[in-house]
């Protein structure tokens, strides 16, 4: 079964279409499902339509994260159908992309690659909920995967601010079992196209996360040391770009050098503070995809 699950990955491409969650066929009978990009309220359905439809299947992950619980019920979705997760080189899993990789059996991962896991949260109502009842909801569905004491206090303690990234050595000292894509086909190479380096693009998505006060999704076009952190942190881009009075909305991008877009916005707080306001954000191309490394604001808002 391993064997054939690595030549399968050997001939997997990722689609170039917009969908994020696409199906091809692979080798000896087993289908590639790979979800790509932000998870989002939704893609679980289609996730477990596809899945029902499929007998044997390696699930390729992509995903700087999203929405929790699209990532729970696509990980319950693949434990339910024995399905095999892979995280290719060069790729980033973090946040609900890895606990959806968690469900995988056998779960593949590339010593190039990143997978972390965040101090969940959850929107109940238009409101960030405590970090302690969300992780509750992790901490049972890792039950329902079976995951050892250890781990599961490991994956739900990940750090409030940051993210925690899964080594080999931690992953030994845990319990959460993996093999490397290229422990049996060393020539294991991503087929994928990636995203084209597109600063204005990101940047553009990324302030329209902060307009509908997403923190997840702002949070997973962010580069990894900086996932969850200060500014960067889920929980406070959604309590802070949440309570406006008048939301968050991007007047004007201007791409500045090869990296670096300048944008305007306005915005008026709760407490009746209007804004408006200019910021140089810098960006940078990592594991095929543009991300957004530093933000400098420049009046002060």
């Amino acid at each position: 079964m391993h064997r054939y699950i690595f030549l399968a990955l050997m001939g997997w491409a990722l689609p170039t279409s917009a969908a994020d969650v696409v199906r091809q066929p692979g080798q000896n009978g087993i289908d590639i499902v790979s979800v790509r990009g932000t998870f989002n309220e939704g893609d679980d359905a289609l996730f477990r339509k596809l899945a029902a439809t499929i007998d044997r299947a390696l699930v390729v992950l992509d995903s700087g994260g999203g929405n929790l619980r699209a990532g729970l019920e696509i990980g319950r979705a693949i434990r339910l159908r024995g399905f095999a997760t892979a995280v290719p080189p060069t790729t980033l899993c973090a946040s609900a992309c890895a606990l959806a990789w968690l469900a995988g059996s056998p779960r593949l991962l590339d010593p190039t690659s990143k997978l972390g896991f965040h101090a969940a949260y959850r929107i109940v109502d238009g409101k960030a909920s405590e970090s302690g009842s969300a992780n509750a909801v992790v901490g049972a569905y890792l039950n329902q995967l079976g995951m050892s004491e250890k781990a599961v206090i490991y994956v739900t303690s990940a750090p409030p601010e940051g993210i925690e990234w899964l080594t080999s050595d931690t992953a030994d000292q845990v319990g959460i079992s993996f093999e490397a894509n290229n422990a049996q086909a060393p020539a294991i190479q991503q087929q994928s196209t990636p995203e084209p380096h597109d600063p204005m693009s990101a940047v553009a998505t990324f302030y329209s996360s902060l307009a509908s006060a997403d923190g997840e999704a702002a949070a997973s076009l962010v580069v990894p040391e900086k996932r969850g952190k200060g500014p960067f942190n889920e929980a406070s881009i959604h309590a802070f770009f949440g309570s406006m009075s008048a939301p968050l909305k991007l007047t004007g991008t201007t791409l500045r050098g090869d990296n670096q877009v300048r944008v305007s916005y306005t915005y008026e707080t709760d407490k009746g503070r209007r804004c408006q306001g200019r910021a140089d954000v810098e960006t940078v191309y990592l594991y095929g995809r543009t991300l957004i490394s530093r933000i400098k604001a420049l009046d002060g808002c």
